[in-house]
């Protein structure tokens, strides 16, 4: 009897499987150990920063502990007319990435200005014309959204 109470239990203690379209969602193949695919290609991705309006400059305030430690040649600041990207070539072993594309207003370029003693890079993005942002990325939440034009989703 106490063989039969043995197997019962182990019977019990089938894996849950969910079935739908959660199944698999973070079930890597063997083939890859961990990680993310898009990680590979551009970087754990950025996305706590602040930024401010200025005259002829917007500014995007970037802190990430360790920043001072990275060499000034492992960091890249690109930008096209309404996108800008950082990439930080290795923060304490990664590769980390920053973009916004859809900035609301066109720049002329970007300059990366390093605040050493704040673990902060600022990204200074060259207005094309002087004239207030009222947000960093057209279509984003915040500001009036009376301008006519285009409606954005919401």
């Amino acid at each position: 009897k106490v063989e039969e109470k043995v197997e019962e239990k182990q019977e019990e203690k089938k894996p849950v499987v969910y079935e739908g379209a959660a199944a698999g969602k973070y079930q890597w193949d063997d083939s890859r150990k961990g990680g993310d695919a898009d990680k590979d290609l551009q970087g754990e991705a950025i996305s706590k920063y602040s930024w401010s309006d200025g005259k002829k400059v917007v500014s995007i305030y970037i802190e990430l502990e360790g920043l001072d430690d990275v060499a000034d040649d492992a960091l890249a600041a690109e930008s096209k007319e309404t996108e800008v990207s950082l990439t930080i070539a290795n923060l304490g072993g990664k590769k980390r990435r920053f973009a916004l594309s859809g900035l609301s207003e066109e720049i002329d370029g970007v300059k990366l200005v390093r605040k050493k003693g704040k673990n902060t890079v600022v990204l200074k993005l060259q207005k094309k014309e002087e004239k207030s942002w009222f947000q960093l990325v057209s279509g984003s939440r915040g500001g009036d959204d009376d301008e006519g034009g285009m409606g954005g989703m919401g």
